[in-house]
């Protein structure tokens, strides 16, 4: 019964982390949750590959080492994502300072207007402004090779649509990343003395990424959390890319500064 249970998860998810693709949402999130799903169904299930492939490892000294220590490296994996997997749940529940300055992350802007996850962050964006009269919102996003347009300028051109006032959001559309995003946005908070409490908005798993950029900078203030609502078909996408996405950022990144 087991098994059954654990094959019909790798299915069900296996579809789920395809299904983002086909609305042109396809990186290294989907690729390790696809790897994932089809190790399950070929290997841990005990299926006929499985067991062909234990016996002929169990044949040889070095091949039975090799064979343990990847079944440790699967567990120490498990371990490591279910840990981070709450991290992320627990920084998105972090809440902001009353009228902190919001930094809006940048997704994707097509020739049709926000993709499914900006759209979520400008929606997350007004709401926020709505209910903190005297806050101030920095869209960040520049244009990439993906953009029709800068994804600051996308995000302004859709709040100005609402009964924001407009000398309320301020565009930074140079940055490239989330790294640069708050690094440029923080740089025009100190610049034009905005409120220098942080209320991140962004996507739910985005939160935790972004924390540690901002402690990485040395900014020492409050920073909140304004989580987008994104769609259910892309939350196993981008919790698993967080996986990666946060060793790159606290091993391989060097640390930044303001200046």
């Amino acid at each position: 019964m087991y098994l059954w249970t654990l094959r019909v998860l790798a299915v069900i998810f296996l579809i789920w982390f395809i299904a983002p693709i086909f609305k042109k949402y396809f990186n290294h999130g989907n690729k390790l949750g696809i790897a994932i799903c089809l190790y399950i169904l070929l290997f841990y299930t005990n299926t006929p590959l499985f067991e062909y492939v234990k016996n002929f490892c169990n044949s040889s000294p070095v091949l039975t080492f090799v064979w343990y220590f990847l079944a440790y490296m699967i567990y120490a994996f498990v371990a490591y994502a279910t840990l981070v997997t709450v991290a992320l749940i627990v920084a998105s529940r972090i809440k902001p300072k009353d009228n902190a300055t919001a930094i809006t992350l940048g997704n994707r802007a097509t020739k049709d207007g926000p993709s499914d996850l900006l759209k979520g962050r400008i929606d997350a964006t007004r709401r926020y402004l709505e209910t903190n009269k005297n806050a101030t919102a920095i869209l960040s996003g520049g244009k990439c090779k993906r953009d029709y347009i800068a994804e600051a300028q996308c995000m302004y051109n859709e709040l100005s649509k609402s009964d924001i006032d407009s000398k309320r959001l301020i565009i930074e559309d140079k940055s490239k990343s989330t790294y640069e995003n708050i690094l440029f946005s923080y740089r025009i908070i100190e610049e034009n003395n905005k409120n220098k409490n942080l209320a991140i908005v962004s996507d739910s798993f985005h939160q935790l990424r972004a924390r540690l950029i901002a402690k990485k900078l040395g900014i020492k203030t409050h920073v909140g959390a304004v989580n987008a609502k994104t769609s259910a078909l892309y939350l196993p996408t981008y919790f698993v890319r967080e996986w990666i996405a946060l060793v790159y950022e606290l091993l391989f990144r060097s640390r930044p500064h303001r200046q």
